[in-house]
């Protein structure tokens, strides 16, 4: 039974993303998904992050309620399923690069290549272009093979 006290996730703006994109492992996969052509469980598990298992199943099942994935079946392999980002997430990429961005500024060990933040910088629509162009190539890669 929900507290009658208890605030809807909809309505203020930043709750809503916070209810999407507060939890750090979320945060994560969308990032794999949209930025490092990541699709099955496997590659999300063998993330250097080191998720586990009971964590992962419930954050790629939680994205793609909040209809941020579209989870199929692989056409490659029928025992195994894919996870697409849909438009909705994909809407994200603008402000996840400028995070990304923001944090090379800040994180005296990012990892990031100093290419990454320059490329932004100099060009936000052609880095956001060029990563929605590798979005569907990846899908068009794995969808092809049905």
């Amino acid at each position: 039974m929900k507290s009658p006290n208890a605030i809807l996730w909809q309505g203020c703006p930043a709750r809503y993303a916070a209810g999407i994109f507060g939890d750090k492992w979320c945060f994560l996969i969308l990032r794999d998904v949209l930025l490092h052509g990541k699709r099955s469980y496997s590659d999300f598990l063998n993330s250097p992050e080191g998720i586990s298992t009971n964590i992962l199943a419930d954050r790629l099942s939680k994205l793609e309620a909040a209809g941020m994935l579209d989870r199929q079946v692989d056409p490659r392999k029928a025992s195994r399923v894919c996870y697409f980002p849909t438009r909705k997430a994909r809407n994200v990429l603008p402000a996840l690069i400028s995070m990304m961005v923001w944090s090379t500024q800040y994180d005296e060990h990012t990892e990031a290549p100093d290419s990454f933040a320059k490329a932004f910088k100099a060009d936000p629509s052609g880095t956001i272009a060029w990563y929605e162009a590798d979005i569907d190539r990846v899908d068009r890669d794995i969808l092809s093979q049905s």
